[in-house]
């Protein structure tokens, strides 16, 4: 009995942990710091160096303050209004600036930076509060 009383104590504690952990995350992604990168690949880039681009953009969500990454084409979407001329974007969710600048120093970042900068002919970045 004693066993079934830890058993269900223990489950019991690790699901209130759990939640309360996703309702820190939930907290700080109502107003995060929002970091956009949109690039436009040069036309000679070949598609072997963009997938390694993009794959290395995955790692970002490795870096501690990253709250949330999203990267990918273009949604194929019809109206005018909307941009489509970029060929990737990486938006990421940071708590506050503070976490933006770390993220900016971050070792995972800055080797994205060094070995992939030569594959864009334009890069647009938006920060918003």
């Amino acid at each position: 009995m004693k066993k079934l009383f830890f058993l269900v104590a223990l489950v019991g504690f690790t699901a209130c942990g759990s939640t309360n952990q996703k309702s820190a995350k939930k907290a700080q992604l109502d107003k995060p710091f929002i970091h956009t990168a949109y690039f436009w690949f040069k036309d000679s880039v070949s598609q072997e160096k963009i997938e390694a681009f993009y794959a290395s953009a995955e790692k970002l969500r490795e870096i501690d303050v990253v709250l949330a990454l999203y990267t990918g084409k273009p949604a194929n979407t019809t109206r005018s209004i909307v941009e489509r001329s970029y060929d990737y974007a990486v938006v990421v969710h940071l708590k506050d600036l503070d976490a933006h600048d770390t993220y900016q120093s971050h070792p995972i970042h800055q080797q994205l930076l060094s070995d992939f900068s030569g594959l864009w002919e334009k890069i647009m970045v938006t920060d918003i509060e």
